[in-house]
């Protein structure tokens, strides 16, 4: 289970399949004093967002936890090819652009001592159609 684009991995962490947005279309909608209706103008696929959630764990201090969140923001910006895996299906998006990981709640430390502390987040990205 990874996702990958340049340096960027997210390694072992659990992580979801990947959720798509509709594409950013340029459109125009224009009036005209003294017409009824309106003249629209539309034009092509801009970007589109891709996000899944991912989960690192295994850090023995709450330090490591937000140091390894950290290191995956220093990704920010990162462009090309990303590929994914989950299980046995993998596939890729060309043409992306790393936003960053967003921890949607407090890190918090396994109870059963197994996995140490984790959290769980929200990867994005940006598509850009080319």
């Amino acid at each position: 289970m990874t996702i990958a684009l340049g340096g960027l991995t997210t390694g072992s962490a659990l992580h979801g399949s990947f959720k798509a947005s509709p594409w950013n279309n340029s459109r125009t909608n224009q009036t005209f004093f003294g017409l009824d209706g309106q003249y629209i103008l539309t034009g092509g696929r801009h970007e589109r967002k891709l996000t899944t959630w991912v989960q690192p764990y295994g850090y023995a201090t709450h330090a490591l936890l937000q140091a390894a969140v950290g290191a995956f923001n220093e990704y920010i910006n990162a462009y090309g090819t990303m590929t994914w895996i989950v299980g046995a299906d993998s596939g890729s998006y060309t043409n992306v652009i790393f936003d960053g990981l967003d921890m949607d709640e407090q890190p918090f430390l396994d109870a059963s001592g197994v996995n140490g502390w984790a959290v769980m987040c929200s990867i994005n990205f940006t598509q850009v159609k080319s």
